[in-house]
């Protein structure tokens, strides 16, 4: 493993070979991927709960020749630092987010979330949708989920004392995101694994996800979601759902699909709720085909520019 300058000892620059850059957001010191040509559309990668800018390292390294890729790593997770008293609620990770982007001043963006990074991404830019070109999304949702009862069901008990305790003491949600009973397909070198569980090394480190996990149940922040899905109504939006994924069996593609009219909808084959690692050539080909499908010609004839 080759350490990285600047970064803390356990980050691989060969799996991880991006430039490193931070802001001041409230506190909190974000720690972000910023790779491409500053005049190309903009690829905001938005990382899953327990996961990182990491995530998408795949996905960076094959875009960036035509995109301007920017992967942040939210509050507390990755290298990023939260501020003292941060609570790792889905509005206060939405609301760094919202800070995030206006700060960098980010247009004609494409948002890719997968898992937590679809409600955060929805709630996060509502309110400034003009910056959005379109989305791309994977196991994940966009708005409350009272009414899927066995979903709320499940996070009351992976949020339970029992599951936090079991995960403060081995750090499974963070194992779980190289392993096949998360991606399906295949499990990571352990280099790679490595890179999921090391950000949570402290074991009071460990339950920031399930904070995330336990306020998708909150009232108002459903209300909230149900309100801040209709800003996208009109955007294009490429859906790719693991075929094994419990969101899969849940219908959430087909919820994906009818909320946001102009979208293609694909089942990735075998691949269950990771679909960045458990299908990053397939979803980087896809995502390049639906592009050409919606945006290539656009650019081509009326170049994108900043409103």
């Amino acid at each position: 493993m080759q350490e990285k300058a600047g970064c803390p000892d356990w980050v691989d620059s060969n799996l991880y070979p991006f430039h490193d850059n931070w802001v001041e957001i409230e506190g909190h010191s974000i720690h972000y991927v910023d790779e491409g040509s500053r005049d190309a559309p903009v690829l905001l990668f938005i990382h899953p709960g327990p996961g990182w800018s990491f995530t998408y390292r795949y996905h960076i390294k094959r875009l960036s020749d035509k995109f301007r890729c920017i992967a942040p790593d939210l509050p507390g997770y990755g290298l990023s630092e939260a501020a003292e008293g941060y609570d790792y609620a889905l509005r206060s990770q939405s609301h760094v987010l919202e800070r995030f982007v206006a700060y960098l001043n980010l247009r004609n963006m494409i948002v890719w979330g997968n898992d937590g990074g679809g409600p955060t991404a929805i709630l996060a830019l509502a309110r400034q949708a003009d910056r959005v070109l379109g989305l791309v999304v994977g196991g994940t949702f966009g708005w409350s989920i009272k009414k899927y009862r066995s979903v709320a069901w499940t996070l009351r008990v992976v949020t339970s004392p029992v599951f936090r305790f079991v995960n403060r003491y081995t750090n499974f949600l963070a194992w779980s995101m190289g392993s096949k009973m998360g991606l399906g397909t295949r499990s990571l070198l352990k280099e790679e694994r490595e890179q999921y569980t090391r950000p949570f090394k402290k074991r009071n480190t460990r339950n920031r996800a399930l904070r995330l996990f336990a306020s998708f149940n909150d009232h108002a922040t459903q209300e909230d979601l149900d309100q801040a899905l209709l800003a996208f109504r009109e955007k294009p939006v490429l859906i790719q759902f693991g075929e094994a994924d419990p969101m899969t069996g849940q219908k959430w593609p087909e919820r994906w699909a009818k909320e946001l009219p102009n979208n293609r909808l694909i089942l990735l084959p075998h691949v269950r709720h990771f679909t960045f690692e458990g299908a990053p050539e397939a979803t980087v080909e896809n995502f390049r085909s639906w592009w050409t499908e919606n945006f290539a010609m656009r650019s081509v004839n009326a170049p994108l520019k900043a409103r």
